[in-house]
């Protein structure tokens, strides 16, 4: 099926409409999703050659390997090929760019068979213009070469997670004037607001504003920048007078100033103004960019943690993959939107998107919802020789296409790279991408992230402004109970060490139940619910009594996929999720983290799943936000429940079960309601 973009048409539309007698609309975006063709050759094979027929129908968001990947069998490695046609109608004076927002791993673009550009690196966005290579009024094909096979790139395996192969993300024409923002800069949208000067009673804006003239003349234009409120209410304006050369990109810089500004406070108030960039050229519009902007200033503290708008806030959340059951990464809004409506719920405060640049929306969705961001590029799990370079470039991209989401705070520039020894090569690659991302934004912190917590003294800990550590103790040997050890014992050691839990977690499967609470093999085939619960239970209980850690990570909010896995129960399936793969179970360690973290009120019984015994002696354990529940086995009030290890866990005495069925249930008041748990448990 033919794409047609009759832009004569509608811009002549457009003047009619608004009565104007000249009148140069500001860009266009197209979106190209749908109507592509699909064709994954058994050998390497060049497009020119390629069979009509042998092409199927696929729209994009596409994956073609998410049953391998999740299936735990052998990853489908190799090269496809995407083609789509599309009738243009140019028009004088415009300019024509494609932009990918992800293609896995390798991309090369061609349109009407001449290769246009190419891509390396499977999780940031892309653009080429193609302004001289299509053609008028006629069919254009484009035709896109992606390969997965693992490259000179990060990731460097699929040991942590899956390499997915595919235009697995949107896929956009646009179309500009002359003159316009420039596109190409990493494919970042050519503004950048920094954030000079902030507090409570003023904000000083500087906004940076790449140009570019692609007309052979000197234009006079003037540039105005508008800061809105609610939408259409300005707080502040500058227009400035420029002569724009036609010799490429050009920046100029404007400054905002808000006095008395609301703050972008998390999700206690993510209020977000509307930035708008305009160019114009003898008072006709030519080019616009709408964008929402969070104000906002933050700190770290060594010893009381994040500090947001001057006032001390809590960093507590989840890690997410971008992948779903079935569907592999190729998600559309819906999913992206569920994922952090469920995030929401639990309440977190912060996300760490592990360990790559995920979709835009995600990012977006996070400024309107109020999260704190860790943001990383897929450096990860050791060090690639050759691959600086492309380490390098994706810290680009992640920074510049994401530079103006308030909701970002700390860019990550590694995961789990030395796994002993120093090892100098990650070393150097990670002061590198330290003193990258400080010059590129000097406002943000970067972190790296160590799992060889063990070793105090390491090198590696101590090049970026922050430092996480993967911390799993109680799973990977020890117990649970040897965290809270830790990170009293290191904070001593080292109390100049602004330190995070960039992950901590346990495997649970929900079709495994038990009632005993040993640590399981983390390599093994059974991963016991009831033992998952525990170890949150402990280790949330260590960490939230240490303000000093700036913010803590549960990996993660979703059981997710790793090809080379066979644990737990289910190939090629990590079981650390608060919620299993297909998004409809939330395990126990759900409710035990909604209890400590939301505002909502929550009653929930842990072990419910566990509803067949054999032993009479029992113990009931709850989790409630809003006071003492009180317990009532087989319709016997008896009475409140203890406190247990925190102000939300409670439990009951030992108490004797009948043989066969018994009713459990605990209820308490929130408000002028009752709320009610209960279940059926059996004893054989």
């Amino acid at each position: 099926m033919k794409t047609k973009i009759l832009l004569k048409l509608s811009i002549s539309f457009y003047i009619i409409l608004c009565g104007f007698s000249c009148f140069s609309q500001p860009r266009e975006i197209v979106n190209l999703n749908q109507d592509w063709k699909f064709f994954q050759p058994k050998q390497e094979i060049d497009f020119l050659t390629l069979d009509e027929n042998s092409w199927t129908d696929v729209n994009i968001p596409h994956t073609w390997n998410n049953k391998d990947i999740q299936s735990g069998g052998k990853v489908n490695f190799g090269t496809a090929w995407y083609k789509k046609n599309l009738t243009i109608e140019k028009a004088e004076g415009k300019h024509y760019f494609l932009r990918f927002d992800g293609v896995g791993q390798y991309a090369e673009v061609f349109v009407n068979k001449k290769f246009i550009g190419k891509h390396l690196g499977g999780y940031s966005a892309f653009v080429f213009e193609i302004t001289d290579f299509i053609e008028n009024n006629t069919q254009n094909t484009i035709f896109v070469k992606v390969n997965n096979e693992l490259n000179n790139s990060y990731p460097k395996d699929n040991f942590l997670f899956g390499i997915y192969g595919g235009i697995y993300r949107s896929v956009n024409l646009i179309v500009t004037n002359n003159l316009h923002f420039n596109l190409e800069d990493h494919a970042s949208n050519g503004i950048f607001v920094y954030q000079k000067k902030v507090n409570k009673k003023q904000a000083e804006l500087r906004i940076s504003c790449q140009l570019k003239n692609e007309s052979s003349t000197i234009k006079q234009i003037i540039l105005k920048n508008t800061m809105l409120k609610n939408g259409n209410k300005p707080v502040a304006n500058e227009l400035q007078n420029i002569e724009l050369k036609p010799v490429g990109m050009q920046v100029f810089n404007a400054k905002l100033k808000i006095k008395n500004p609301r703050l972008w406070h998390g999700k206690n108030d993510p209020f977000l103004y509307t930035l708008k960039t305009e160019i114009f050229n003898n008072g006709e519009l030519f080019d616009v960019i709408i964008q929402d902007v969070g104000i906002r200033y933050f700190e770290i503290d060594e010893e009381k943690g994040f500090i947001l708008n001057g006032e001390p806030y809590k960093l507590y959340g989840v890690c997410r993959h971008q992948e779903w059951e079935n569907i592999g990464n190729a998600l559309l809004p819906e999913h992206h939107k569920t994922d952090m409506e469920l995030i929401n719920e639990i309440g977190a405060t912060s996300i760490r998107l592990a360990h790559y640049q995920q979709d835009e929306y995600i990012y977006k969705l996070a400024d309107s919802m109020g999260f704190l961001i860790w943001a990383e590029i897929p450096f990860v799990n050791g060090y690639k020789e050759g691959a600086d370079d492309n380490a390098l470039q994706q810290m680009t991209e992640l920074i510049k296409q994401n530079f103006n989401h308030p909701s970002i705070f700390v860019w990550g520039v590694h995961n789990e790279v030395v796994k002993g020894a120093v090892v100098q090569e990650p070393v150097e690659l990670t002061k590198k991408l330290h003193n990258l991302a400080k010059n590129l934004d000097p406002e943000r912190y970067t972190v790296a992230v160590s799992n060889i917590w063990w070793v105090h003294d390491h090198e590696i800990h101590e090049l970026t402004d922050l430092q996480g550590f993967n911390q799993y103790t109680g799973w990977y040997g020890g117990n649970p109970s040897g965290l809270e050890n830790w990170i009293k014992n290191y904070h001593k050691k080292k109390p100049d060490i602004r330190t995070s839990i960039s992950e901590y977690g346990a495997g649970g499967n929900i079709n495994h139940q038990s009632s005993d609470l040993s640590p399981p093999s983390p390599k093994g085939k059974f991963f016991a619910e009831g033992y998952q619960t525990y170890y949150h239970e402990i280790c949330w209980a260590a960490i939230e009594e240490c303000p000093h850690i700036w913010a803590s990570y549960v990996w993660n909010m979703f059981d997710f996929s790793v090809p080379e896995w066979d644990r737990g129960g289910i190939k090629g399936r990590n079981h650390k999720g608060l919620i299993t793969y297909d998004r409809k179970m939330k395990k126990d360690a759900f409710f035990w983290y909604k209890a400590n973290w939301a505002d909502s009120p929550v009653l929930h019984i842990a072990g419910k799943r566990n509803d067949t015994i054999n032993t009479s002696n029992y113990i009931v354990k709850a989790y409630c936000n809003f006071g003492a529940p009180e317990l009532i086995i087989n319709g016997k009030n008896l009475g409140k429940m203890q406190s247990g290890i925190n102000s939300v866990q409670f439990v009951s005495k030992e108490i004797i079960l009948t043989k066969r069925e018994n009713k459990i249930s605990v209820k308490a008041r929130s408000g002028n309601k009752m709320v009610i748990e209960e279940f059926i448990i059996y004893v054989e």
